[in-house]
């Protein structure tokens, strides 16, 4: 079989095991076009980056086609994106500069690193507590690390951060995944709607109560940022913005968790040595590039684009495989094998430019000390069962993973 010919971002092969397919389309020309998809794809690290650099061409209002069900034209003629677009509220990962640089300039302080680390005492105190729990709850020495760890963490930290009660953490949960269920065009039941009518509820809700009494949250810094900025932001933006950092916040670091754990568990010898070593920074960066939480960012071409021996024309919905570009043969030497010892190179596994993710810091310290926790509470972490993958065509993740567990 081609590999490269057969290639179909949505179809359920691709999604489930997506890599000989990117190695297949590293090995053909630059760009290819999807036929079926009426869509191009970019594969090789050196392109992947340029076109991540280059806003000015590859516009993120694309990102409208992921959350409309439009990237993939199979169920018929795409409508057309821009008009799409324009007809949506603001949101911070499908804006180009310049309106994109104040909006991000308003969060940007609370997720620097040196802002970041003043969490890490809260976030250990935190998987100590999910472990304790963990290890309480455990049904014949088996748990679930998604539902019972992976999940929960990033959840109650970043409600920390938001300044928001952890008693709604199962609304939050389910509200996040109606997020990212958008991102393949799904998310739009009766139920799901009146679950988003529900959240806006409680973030309009939030929103005029930190109007009135401020904190030092980071709702309330970006209510008082966007005031001093002339209130650039409407209600609806702030709406966006808020369930744009719960989500993000929260799938993040569900996923690098669990993409972690799923490749310590498939390379145990890697899980050895990072029982061992005594900084696990080059481990989170591993396992960014060798598994991916964002494998594709979507994008729209502003004008015709020479992308190596190829043209890709204007108006064109391109994705750009990060989760290839980590892979690629010519940056690192057997990329598709999982070493925690590897020398770190840059990769993209939180993107690069303008819309570097915001919150790479906090994911990064988050994954860290987890791991730390988790290898120190236990003598033995074990695959259990089948782990039910939870991929879509933007992200790469698990939705529950099975594990036996003893503590140390």
């Amino acid at each position: 079989m081609d590999m490269a010919a057969s290639y179909s971002p949505t179809d359920p092969d691709v999604l489930a095991h997506p890599y000989p397919y990117y190695a297949a389309l590293r090995k053909g020309p630059a760009a290819r076009y999807i036929e079926i998809d009426d869509l191009w794809v970019v594969s090789r690290f050196e392109d992947v980056g340029t076109a991540l650099r280059d806003p000015a061409t590859f516009s993120s209002k694309a990102l409208w086609a992921l959350f409309g069900g439009m990237v993939s034209a199979r169920e018929g003629v795409r409508p057309n994106v821009r008009e799409f677009a324009a007809t949506q509220p603001r949101s911070l990962i499908a804006m180009d500069p310049p309106d994109h640089i104040p909006m991000r300039r308003l969060a940007a302080k609370m997720f620097t690193k040196r802002a970041v680390d003043g969490y890490a005492q809260t976030i250990r105190s935190i998987c100590h507590e999910l472990v304790d729990d963990l290890l309480d709850r455990r049904d014949g020495g088996e748990v679930d690390l998604v539902a019972q760890f992976h999940h929960p963490l990033p959840v109650r930290v970043i409600a920390e951060i938001l300044g928001i009660p952890i008693e709604r953490r199962r609304d939050f949960k389910r509200w996040s995944e109606i997020l990212i269920n958008r991102l393949s065009g799904r998310g739009d039941s009766p139920q799901e709607k009146a679950d988003l009518k529900l959240m806006m509820g409680y973030f309009d809700g939030i929103i005029k109560e930190r109007r009135a009494h401020r904190g030092d949250d980071l709702i309330s810094l970006i209510i008082s940022g966007n005031e001093s900025a002339g209130e650039f932001l409407t209600g609806w933006d702030l709406f966006n913005f808020c369930a744009l950092l719960l989500s993000a916040g929260n799938e993040t670091t569900t996923n690098l968790l669990g993409n972690l754990f799923n490749a310590f568990f498939l390379n145990p010898d890697q899980f050895e040595k990072a029982r061992r070593t005594p900084d696990l920074a080059p481990v989170v960066e591993e396992i960014l590039r060798y598994e991916s939480t964002v494998q594709a960012v979507v994008r729209l071409t502003n004008s015709a684009i020479a992308v190596g021996d190829c043209t890709i024309p204007a108006d064109s919905i391109v994705l750009l495989l990060t989760g290839s570009a980590n892979r690629d043969e010519t940056r690192w030497v057997d990329p598709d094998h999982f070493d925690i010892e590897r020398e770190p190179l840059p990769h993209f596994g939180f993107g690069t430019g303008i819309h570097h993710c915001l919150g790479a810091a906090l994911a990064r310290l988050e994954t860290e000390i987890a791991t730390d926790v988790l290898r120190s509470r236990t003598s033995l972490i074990e695959p259990a069962g089948h782990a039910a993958r939870s991929a879509n065509i933007i992200l790469r993740g698990f939705s529950s993973m099975p594990a036996s567990v003893k503590p140390a």
